[in-house]
């Protein structure tokens, strides 16, 4: 991680609810299903605790399943320009692009929460 580990979530609400945090659990194991993904902590603390597995299997998919890893970025549906951004970082790129996971799984829970 970097000097300032929670930079990245910056602009998330201060107050997370284990709702939320359910919520993009579940959502990141059903957007990575292709690959019958499943976090092993079955409750997390906080978003940060789902990276060290979500960015795991990121490097192996990248490494090993370029065509599956391509699959699940679209079903995550990082845009291109998120892709892009992401990979030119620099640093750690699967721990980045768990991050832009994340965010994005993030969103997508919490405005189907607001808006349903």
């Amino acid at each position: 991680m970097s000097d300032a580990p929670n930079t990245w979530m910056a602009d998330l609400p201060s107050s997370l609810t284990q709702e939320l945090i359910f919520g993009v659990k579940d959502q990141i194991e059903k957007d990575f299903g292709l690959m019958g993904f499943t976090f092993s902590e079955a409750t997390p603390l906080n978003l940060e605790a789902l990276l060290p597995e979500l960015t795991d299997c990121i490097a192996q998919l990248q490494q090993h399943h370029h065509g599956t890893w391509m699959k699940v970025v679209y079903r995550v549906d990082l845009t291109e320009k998120q892709y892009k951004f992401v990979q030119r970082m620099g640093g750690n790129t699967p721990e980045n692009m768990a991050k832009a996971v994340v965010l994005r799984e993030f969103q997508k829970v919490y405005t189907r929460k607001h808006f349903s």
